[in-house]
């Protein structure tokens, strides 16, 4: 297996099935004020699922509920049916449990992957203490079985870390294999399953869902005033085809089928046969929501705790090798400019510790050419677990000072994280870069308080590790209704026009396509909502409705 050049695979539904689905979401295009079948092209969307845990899982499925084309409601609302017109979907940490949750059970609908008896995700089993009660039997049991899970990878001869255990736990909720009637045996519980697999499973061949990115970062020393790593350590991304990293200073991409295997410039080392079967889609999203290296910056006391529980070999490991989960490096003995070059193996962890925990990094590579980005942003930043645009700014910086060359920058942003909270950023949904051609349109979805005014179960902290039913069916109506719904300002009422306003902002780049270029639909007006002068979407077409729903900054 050699290193390979880097592309950027996409679907091959775009010349076909891609342009059906826009013409079955938006029909003729007259309720916006277009006719879709002027478009020459359209233009091409990603979905970034940020992290955050189980909260953030939960989050992301009830947006891909209510965008959703399958889902009934959703499509009478004006918003189900963007999942379908997507080429791209990304994940990090809480959001590529959601991927994984997507992309190893068929493409499910979301309500039979999460609550379906076909298992489900089995959120009412903790997981790291599943029963409720350490000691008893079947909880021996359950950790018996991943320590054998762990020593079996031990004894191919690869690496084994905390990480490893914590991919085969996840494993019981998000992939096959597990229900609540053998959840505590000797099933396999995903064991098996290869991420690099998608790329033969029948719905995606077919062209049904979006082509799958889950994020990766390179272990660092954490900041403790900023809680993440620093932004220049590298970057990495799975795809069903590749392990890459479309950072300058790397630049290369791997086959992920013979990720196993040890190379030196290219070549299996020792002459050795090549590895498969190392992609297990368990540890694909283990690694990219392992956050256990970043307790160390509090002391190696709950590392060591695990490490103990699981013994050897990890418990023979020093906590900072522990905390990781270990790749052999593709591109070890590479260009000496590669700055992954010079290690026979990678330590990696959580997607978002660099600060960057909405996944837009792959979607913004230069290359991929996206158009249109859905930012699904799930993450903790408040003292009430909401999201305050942190995420956004972490990645503006990163791409502006690291990634001119190689990836699309973001259109500009509030300033602070004040600022976005000032303005009621972190509440609703927002455009970002309605005016710009540049750069990608930023639809910024935030996990916000129901429009209802109910109490929120949506907020619920990132080491909550167990819902139980009806909780999780709480969050993922309250994600819906909010997502279908949009906002009237300064009221808990849902905008009616607001699935029209997604339409007219998803389909806007799409304009710039045609010769000649098609003028918009859709103009701007200031409007004064609070003594916040803030602007808005405003369908200009004859014969349509003043639109109040979304900020357009």
């Amino acid at each position: 297996m050699l290193p390979m050049l880097l592309r950027a695979p996409i679907s091959l539904s775009e010349s076909s099935i891609i342009p059906q689905s826009w013409q079955s979401w938006l029909g003729n295009g007259s309720e916006i004020g277009y006719n879709t079948s002027a478009f020459f092209e359209f233009a091409r969307v990603g979905l970034a699922f940020s992290g955050g845990g189980y909260r953030a899982s939960q989050f992301g499925a009830g947006v891909i509920s209510a965008l959703d084309a399958r889902n009934s409601t959703a499509v009478a609302a004006g918003t189900g049916g963007l999942l379908q017109v997507a080429t791209y979907l990304s994940g990090l940490s809480g959001g590529s449990w959601l991927t994984a949750g997507l992309y190893m059970n068929d493409f499910p609908m979301v309500q039979d992957m999460v609550l379906g008896s076909q298992p489900g995700w089995l959120l009412q089993e903790d997981l790291l203490d599943p029963d409720g009660s350490l000691g008893i039997v079947d909880v021996l049991e359950y950790f018996d079985a991943i320590d054998q899970s762990v020593d079996a990878k031990a004894a191919a001869g690869f690496n084994v870390t905390i990480g490893d255990a914590w991919a085969r736990a996840l494993s019981y909720h998000f992939l096959t294999g597990t229900d609540l009637s053998n959840f505590f045996d000797t099933s396999s519980h995903g064991a098996g399953q290869l991420w690099s697999q998608i790329a033969s499973a029948t719905f995606f061949t077919n062209h049904q869902a979006p082509f799958p990115l889950v994020v990766l970062n390179n272990n660092g020393t954490f900041d403790l005033t900023t809680e993440s790593i620093p932004l220049d350590s590298p970057v990495y991304e799975v795809s069903p085809f590749e392990f890459t990293s479309f950072d300058p200073d790397i630049s290369a991409a791997a086959e992920l089928s013979y990720i196993g295997t040890s190379l030196f410039a290219g070549v299996p080392v020792d002459n050795a046969s090549c590895v498969t079967g190392f992609d297990q889609a368990g540890f694909v999203i283990g690694t990219s929501s392992n956050i256990f290296a970043s307790t160390l910056s509090g002391g190696d006391t709950e590392v060591e705790l695990v490490q103990s529980l699981l013994g050897e070999p990890i418990e023979g490991e020093s906590p900072g090798d522990a905390a990781v989960s270990k790749w052999p490096n593709p591109f070890w003995g590479m260009a000496p400019s590669n700055v992954a070059a010079t290690s026979a193996e990678l330590q990696l962890i959580d997607g978002g510790s660099n600060g960057e925990n909405i996944p837009l990094n792959p979607l913004l590579v230069k290359v991929r050419e996206v158009d249109v980005i859905i930012a699904v942003d799930g993450s903790s930043d408040t003292d009430d677990n909401w999201p305050n645009g942190l995420a956004l700014l972490f990645s503006a910086e990163r791409l502006s000072t690291l990634l001119g060359d190689s990836h699309q920058q973001l259109p500009e942003l509030p300033s602070s994280t004040d600022d976005f909270i000032a303005q009621g950023l972190n509440l609703r949904p927002t455009f970002f870069g309605c005016n710009s051609t540049d750069v990608p349109l930023i639809i910024y979805l935030p996990n916000s308080p129901p429009l209802t005014g109910d109490a929120p179960f949506c907020n619920a902290p990132t080491t909550q590790l167990q819902f139980e039913t009806s909780e999780t069916q709480t969050i993922l109506d309250q994600t819906y209704i909010n997502t279908i719904g949009g906002f009237v300002p300064n009221t808990n009422l849902p905008d009616p026009n607001w699935g029209r306003c997604l339409q007219c902002a998803t389909v806007d780049r799409s304009r710039l396509k045609a010769t000649p270029i098609i003028d918009r639909s859709c103009g701007i007006v200031v409007v004064d909502s609070g003594n916040l002068l803030i602007k808005i979407w405003v369908p200009i077409a004859e014969g349509s409705t003043k639109n109040n729903s979304t900020v357009c900054t």
